[in-house]
């Protein structure tokens, strides 16, 4: 859930990230060729920029290309800005962006991806708080009316053997019967469109009717029920255990209601063998032809009985009939409500579904960062087949070469040496080329070899910065 009064503005238009992400790398150049300026003001606020974009911009795609082409572009630009280090300029540049825009931006989506997949996580337990409710409505239509509807159609019955009846009474308490049977029908249909069938239920005591009550109902309805209730293991037991045991009694009335019209029902309450409470509702075969059943409410009861630690046991006797028996603790070993966790197959679909998105923003720096190689690779081979000169070449060079006996030889060289390196007098009169001293472009190293020539004629050559 989000908290009170945090609550998360909303995304902003993909037009006004890109300009904000725009604004923000692009200060990375100018920063890494004059950083000792006041440039570095601007700092605070691209990283400032980088996260806001990132936390309130949605799309992913728009992101990648901006910093995709801010940072190709600042390459060939850094060769025009004024200076002599284009490409550390450059290299300069995307760690800039990466620290100062790239990472603030990062952290902000990942906060942007977090909150939504909270308010997602809420509208998962919202929806599943609903359904645990509809759960809860269908257990109480079930157990109470269902009861009662099963009482009226034993009523009903009793009254049409009536023999001080006529046949048009006889008729009328048939069609009382009959209607009762068929309310009982929708309702099961209600329930089974109202309830999940794998749904959990809620544990909240309903309070109300008690087995004497339930007893008592059931004789007035025609049943013949005997009862054998120890009031003292009920009192003694937790309000859970003992509304459990009122919904277990009243299940199997209802069942022997329905299934088992006329027939004796035997109820037994008491304290089991290992201090648990057992409750047990037996019910001899009948003669008469029974209603069918939906086979909704022992797979309730049974559930219910779960989640305190106790258990439901039904089926047929030896001696024919019905045993709907419950064994359950005093005091709940549990009271989940089977709680949605990081093992509900929902929350976990919707965290997988966050690490990807978390993942993908994850691939922005490093894509950036292959860029970056990409791009420092080629230029590394141009400027070594452009201006680089081996030792090997180098050192096979004579002195009173011409110029057009080295052409072959040498590549298009640099205007001058790189301003670390320092350069002696030239010779008087001559004319000098620079070319860097590489044996390899991935040889990296500021020495510089310098060949002056006089009337096209090698007077000298020097290596200028060698350790």
């Amino acid at each position: 859930m989000l908290r009170a009064g945090r609550a998360r503005r909303g995304p902003w238009s993909t037009p006004l990230g890109v300009v904000l992400l725009l604004l923000a790398t692009s200060i990375a150049l100018p920063l890494a060729r004059w950083g000792d300026s006041a440039l570095v003001l601007a700092l605070i606020p691209a990283a400032v920029a980088g996260y806001l974009a990132g936390r309130h911009m949605v799309g992913l795609v728009p992101a990648v290309i901006t910093f995709s082409v801010v940072l190709a572009v600042s390459l060939p630009v850094s060769y025009l800005i004024p200076g002599s280090a284009p490409l550390g300029d450059w290299m300069a540049s995307v760690l800039i962006a990466l620290l100062t825009v790239v990472a603030p931006w990062w952290f902000g989506r990942y906060r942007m991806l977090r909150d939504e997949q909270r308010e997602s996580d809420a509208a998962i337990l919202a929806d599943r708080a609903q359904s645990e409710e509809r759960a809860r409505i269908a257990d109480d239509l079930h157990d109470t009316i269902g009861h009662e509807l099963a009482l009226i159609a034993v009523q009903a019955g009793a009254l049409e053997l009536g023999r001080d009846l006529s046949p048009e009474q006889r008729e009328r308490f048939r069609e009382l019967r009959e209607a009762a049977v068929r309310a009982s029908g929708r309702l099961r249909d209600v329930v089974r469109m109202t309830r999940p069938e794998d749904g959990p239920s809620r544990l909240d005591p309903l309070g109300g009717e008690g087995i004497d009550a339930l007893v008592a109902g059931a004789r007035d309805a025609g049943m013949s029920v005997e009862a054998r209730i120890d009031h003292a293991v009920v009192s003694a037991a937790d309000p859970l255990i003992a509304e459990l045991a009122v919904r277990t009694v009243r299940e199997g009335l209802t069942n022997a209601a329905r299934h088992a019209p006329g027939a004796p029902v035997v109820i037994g309450v008491a304290r089991g063998e290992a201090g648990d409470v057992t409750v047990s509702i037996s019910s001899a075969a009948s003669t008469e032809a029974g209603a069918q059943g939906s086979g909704h409410g022992i797979p309730s009861l049974r559930r219910r009985a779960e989640l305190l630690g106790g258990s439901i046991d039904a089926g047929p006797q030896r001696e024919g009939g019905f045993e709907l028996r419950l064994r359950a603790p005093m005091r709940p070993e549990t009271l989940a409500r089977t709680p949605l966790s990081a093992e509900d197959p929902a929350l976990r679909s919707n965290a997988r579904a966050a690490r990807r998105r978390v993942w993908q923003a994850t691939i922005v720096p490093a894509v950036i960062l292959g860029l970056t190689l990409v791009g420092f690779v080629v230029v590394q081979a141009v400027t070594f087949a452009q201006t680089a000169l081996t030792s090997e070449v180098y050192e096979s060079i004579e002195l009173g070469t011409t110029r057009a006996e080295l052409a072959p030889l040498l590549p298009a060289g640099t205007p001058g040496p790189v301003p670390i390196v320092f350069e002696p007098p030239r010779p008087d009169g001559s004319e000098c080329e620079y070319f860097a001293a590489r044996d390899g472009w991935l040889h990296f190293t500021d020495a510089t070899y310098r060949l002056c020539f006089d009337e096209g004629v090698l007077v000298e050559k020097t290596l200028l910065g060698e350790a």
